[in-house]
């Protein structure tokens, strides 16, 4: 009886020994962008490399942007384990998106996962600063403002000539001898002509005839 029990134990022992081992499920190795990876631009295709190869077909792919949204997605190629989805990234606005993805295993079973990358925001050109305008203030790098510029203004100087009677008048008189100079001077030729008109007609007065 003890004979007979350890044979049948033997033979279960056999079985067990000889039965293939169970096979595992598909697990995702890697994926391009990888998870938790910061890029400045976003990607236009999606990489993900399996443990086994996975049937094209039956591979579902989608990006989540961050208002809830979702890329575009193309046709999924397969070459070997690795998975490969284009897609249209718009919209593409900075912070974290989530790749979501699900496959069929070799054993009929599905498998899914997700991992996560972030955009962050593209850089801004700088704006040529344009040239300040005639009139306009311009303002340093100190805060301080400069007071415009002005275009020349051609000036028109006068002639003497075309000055008004009044003003020639009043140039000459401030330029020249006051007028009590020439009336006092009118007034002495007056006199001396008389001073000497008297003395000649005393002359001739006291002469005799001979």
């Amino acid at each position: 009886m003890k004979r007979l029990a350890l044979s049948a134990l033997l033979a279960t022992l056999a079985l067990l020994g000889a039965a293939p081992p169970a096979s595992a499920h598909t697990e995702l190795l890697s994926s391009d962008p990888a998870d938790g990876a910061t890029l400045p631009q976003p990607p236009s295709r999606l990489t993900l490399t399996f443990s086994e190869p996975v049937p094209a077909e039956s591979a579902t792919v989608t990006v989540t942007v961050p208002d809830g949204t979702q890329w575009k997605s193309g046709e999924a190629s397969v070459s070997g384990a690795t998975l490969t989805v284009p897609v249209t990234p718009d919209p593409a606005p900075p912070g974290q998106y989530v790749l979501n993805w699900q496959v069929v295993a070799l054993d009929g079973d599905y498998v899914s996962g997700s991992t996560t990358f972030s955009l962050t925001a593209p850089a801004t050109a700088v704006q040529p600063t344009p040239a300040p305008q005639p009139g306009t203030p311009t303002t340093a790098q100190d805060g301080t403002s400069t007071p415009p510029t002005s275009e020349p203004t051609a000036v028109t100087i006068s002639a003497f000539a075309s000055d008004p009677p009044a003003t020639r008048s009043a140039a000459t008189d401030d330029g020249g001898l006051p007028v009590w100079v020439w009336v006092v001077g009118a007034l002495l030729l007056v006199a001396v002509g008389a001073a000497v008109a008297l003395r000649l007609k005393g002359r001739k007065s006291g002469e005799t005839p001979e």
